[in-house]
């Protein structure tokens, strides 16, 4: 059909204003301004903001040349919509409404909002991050690898949100990356010199108070920036700080594994409950430096550094119940043969409290040095050694006590947890407890990495079909190490005599446990004291093994892995129309040859020797990328690559120790797998996405991913010295399958009247399907996914106003199969959370927010495999914040 001038100048209308909407939304997320480490990054050229023009501002397109600053809540979700629709991968982020401003306080509560991920809460926060259902993920900062003492990854909640620019989240992987992940890979990105077009500075104060704990606890950052034009060339220099304390409150209550106890009922023989609460600090900060000596080189420096200093505790009240007990008064749950309630008026079952005390001391560094060169026309070069350490340390004394005294006892089950009391019983008088158990444990982690990485690429200057051409290579050495204590169990002396000791014998031991803020009967009850165990432990060894010393290292728990890698890849950027359709991709393969050498120690017969293996695994991973634009706003995309993940550090360890059979056991063993290859992922996504706005879009993403060599702990017979043993190991021995679709929404009703204008809305939802192939042909869904998630968030911005409204839901899901290698599975109830946010703008450069997380005070429940036999019922502090926020 033949064009009008009309219609050609619609065109280049459309066209001026999407590359408008385009550069402001990439100089907002400091894209085009920042020299970034990745090849797919290396242009070092600033270009100043453009803010998107009026059309965007009244959703009429009228196509008027007056401009409105497009900022805060609606910038940032512009900014994301145009990292999505522009990258090679299947990704999204989350960008900063302002410099390190974001509703959340962690990395890892950010990323519960984004389409397919989902979190847990524990200890006062967000914490562990799966993708599409699955562990399995690499973290990166500003492109590099990332991780925390022995482990693979780095532990998101240690990253405050204040030095972040945004967070991409990738669900699909290209040539040049960093290998691992088969689920995904997470990339935090920070703010740097060069994103600001001069002196920046921004400070915030914040007070949060969390409910159950009952505390008020400060979060202060802030961050320094200035670039200066000297005889040497542009220079940029830009440091943050944050400091977090944060005092929380978990508690549960639970009901023991099922069994069958008298009169034909299913029920337990204990209920009790878990406290849990803690006093973490964390304090982290980072520099970049950027020196521009010419339009063509680019020399930068960075270092990020992160300590956190956490003790806590964790407090267990096990009652046991009077089973099998002629005085017992047992109740079914009406129509079943499941318990409801049981009591007994004097009945002396077996009553156990325990602290057990943490202190948690980890710290990660990381610096980097690398550079950028525009070679000449159309070949750019870049290079970068990066230097990481890490290590972890904890002492984790555990003391038992127990009251052996008769006594009444109720229980029942309800409200998915246990109710347990005991009527006219002062449960948290010390007198008539005593010693039970010591644990003396402690354990300790190390990891260190250099590894370097060298990248060119070279763009044609004739507009053909290939765009551009790049290769690198990356050598890394990665070190692990972890040991933990010998022997860590001391039974009391005397215990349920006499003679047993009181835990009155030992001053400054006793306290009692914090208030539960559910009714779960007993309200507080006696326990030992965390800081005393903490701070004189020696005073409890004495008391229960006549010794004051900590217990030794254990050599058998002990190992030392060096992983050195080296990779090399190639990758090609296309063009081409298929009739009217302009496709783009990228087509590409690393390869990947890892070498491990692994130590530990290995007992025999009680003879403890050293033991050493090597191993070697090669990996080739291809990967393909296309954009078919079917109209200007309207994208189709093909994604599909192969990636691994290593298995964790601990399961190579060689040590074996075998156990000899005895008159009532067999002969069994324990050990690590050096042998072991990493697991395999080959991923698929089609996509369709509409972007009818600059920050409206409707996308929708069909997924598959087939797993092989997927890890399983597997025990079978293996012969040492002529006698055969069952030997439990790690092996590569499950494969398996994912499928599902995301779909997401997006938009700014910015058409309608007066304040009205500033409302919007995301959503997305996600559904899975698929699991593990087990031995005998069943398929188990992946332990820890939910089928079905979704988020709801509200969004405003008018005026000196914004705020924002997140509702989070996921499906239920199966936490673990097989509990305690009973025939029952461990299954989590649907979870819901509501977070919300306030800001007002007082002045220009100053604003207040008022948010709050956990608004819903929702509980998590689980069950054994049906909900009439309840396993925990947990509750999480309620927090509310209040920030006072400068930048100038």
């Amino acid at each position: 059909m033949k064009r009008t001038s009309s219609g050609r100048a619609m065109a280049s209308s459309c066209q001026l204003f999407a590359l408008r909407a385009t550069v402001a939304a990439l100089a907002g997320a400091g894209l085009i301004s920042s020299a970034t480490v990745g090849a797919q990054e290396l242009a070092a050229v600033e270009a100043p903001a453009v803010p998107a023009p009026a059309a965007e501002a009244d959703g009429k397109g009228s196509g008027k040349e007056s401009i409105v600053l497009v900022t805060g809540t609606r910038q940032a979700a512009q900014s994301a919509q145009t990292i999505k629709r522009n990258a090679e991968q299947v990704v999204d982020s989350i960008v900063a409404d302002d410099i390190g401003k974001f509703p959340d306080k962690n990395v890892a509560e950010i990323l519960g909002r984004v389409p397919g991920v989902q979190v847990i809460r524990q200890n006062g926060e967000a914490g562990n991050v799966v993708i599409r259902g699955l562990g399995g993920i690499t973290t990166l900062y500003n492109g590099r690898e990332m991780f925390t003492a022995a482990g693979r990854s780095l532990f998101l909640a240690d990253v405050p949100v204040a030095m972040l620019q945004r967070v991409d989240v990738y669900k699909s992987q290209g040539a040049d990356m960093v290998e691992g992940g088969t689920s995904g890979v997470i990339d935090v990105r920070t703010n740097r010199p060069f994103d600001f077009k001069g002196a920046q500075a921004a400070f915030n104060a914040r007070a949060e108070h969390r409910d159950k704990a009952d505390k008020i606890d400060p979060n202060v950052s802030g961050m320094l920036s200035n670039r200066w034009s000297t005889g040497i060339g542009e220079i940029g220099v830009l440091g943050g700080l944050s400091y977090q304390r944060g005092r929380y409150h978990d508690e549960t209550a639970f009901v023991g594994a099922p069994m069958t106890i008298d009169r034909g009922i299913i029920g337990a023989d204990a209920m009790g409950r878990v406290m849990g609460s803690g006093d973490r600090e964390r304090l982290a900060g980072n520099l970049s430096a950027q020196w521009r000596p010419s339009k063509e080189l680019e020399v930068y420096a960075e270092g990020f550094s992160t300590r956190i200093d956490h003790d806590s505790q964790s407090i267990f009240f096990v009652g046991g119940l009077p089973i099998n007990n002629s005085a017992s008064t047992v109740t079914p749950r009406a129509g079943t043969n499941y318990l409801e309630s049981i009591s007994n008026p004097n009945v002396n079952t077996f009553t156990l409290s325990s602290t057990q005390a943490r202190r948690d001391d980890s710290e990660t560094h990381q610096g980097a040095v690398g550079a950028i060169w525009k070679v000449m026309p159309g070949v750019r070069a870049s290079t970068e050694l990066v230097r990481t350490v890490s290590k972890y340390s904890q002492l984790n004394p555990i003391l038992d006590t127990v009251r052996d005294v008769a006594k009444p006892i109720s229980a029942s089950v309800r409200d998915g947890g246990g109710f347990l009391t005991y009527p006219g019983v002062d449960m948290t008088d010390p007198a008539p407890w005593t010693l039970f158990a010591l644990f003396d444990n402690h354990n300790r982690s190390r990891g260190a990495a250099t590894d370097w990485r060298g990248d060119v690429s070279w763009m044609p200057e004739s507009d053909g079909f290939i765009k551009e051409v790049s290769a690198g290579a990356r050598v890394a050495e990665r070190f692990a190490s972890y040991v933990h204590e010998l022997n860590g169990y001391s039974d009391a002396p005397n215990r349920f005599t006499p003679n047993a000791i009181k835990v009155t014998s030992i001053p400054g031991l006793n306290c009692t446990s914090p208030e539960t803020g559910g009714n779960y009967g007993m309200n507080q009850f006696y326990a030992p004291c965390r800081d005393f165990l903490l701070d004189h432990t020696g005073a409890v060894r004495q008391a229960i093994r006549g010794e004051t010393n900590a217990r030794p290292d254990d050599p058998l728990s002990y190992y030392a892995d060096r992983e050195k890698t080296h990779a090399i890849y190639a990758k090609l950027n296309f063009g081409f129309d298929a009739g009217p359709v302009p496709v783009d991709g990228t087509i590409g393969a690393r390869y990947v040859k890892t070498k491990q050498n692994i130590s530990g120690f290995s007992s025999n017969n009680g003879v403890v020797s050293p033991t050493t293996v090597s191993s070697s695994t090669s990996d080739v991973l291809p990967s393909l990328s296309m954009r078919a634009h079917f109209r200007q706003d309207l994208i189709g995309r093909l994604s599909a690559s192969k990636a691994i993940e290593r298995a964790p550090f601990g399961d190579f360890n060689p040590g074996l120790v075998l156990f000899p059979s005895t008159t009532t056991t067999l002969a069994t063993g324990t050990a690590g797998n050096p042998n072991l290859k990493p697991q395999e992922a080959r991923n698929v996504d089609v996509a369709l996405e509409w972007y009818f706005a600059p920050a409206g879009s409707v996308t929708g993403t069909l997924f598959h991913h087939k797993y092989e060599n997927y890890l399983r702990r597997t025990s079978r017979p293996e012969t040492f010295d002529g006698v055969t043993y069952n030997v439990s190991r790690p092996y590569n021995a499950v494969s398996g399958n994912l499928k599902g679709a995301e779909f997401a929404y997006q938009q700014f009703f910015t058409f309608l009247p007066g304040w009205l204008g500033g409302l919007g809305v995301q959503t997305n939802v996600t559904f899975m399907d698929g699991g593990l192939a087990e031995a005998d042909g069943t398929i188990n869904t992946f332990a820890g996914m939910s089928r079905r998630s979704a988020n709801l968030v509200g969004l405003y911005e008018y005026g000196k106003w914004s705020g924002r409204l997140a509702y989070s839901w996921r499906d239920k899901f199966t936490a673990e199969y097989n509990y305690r290698a009973l025939p029952y599975n461990i299954v989590v109830d649907p979870l819901k959370t509501l977070d919300a946010s306030i800001s007002y703008k007082l002045t220009d450069n100053v604003s207040i927010t008022l948010d709050g997380s956990n608004l819903l005070d929702q509980a998590y429940h689980d069950y054994h495999s049906v909900p009439e036999l309840p396993r925990d019922i947990r509750r999480y502090d309620r927090v509310v914040g209040l920030s006072l926020r400068w930048r100038n």
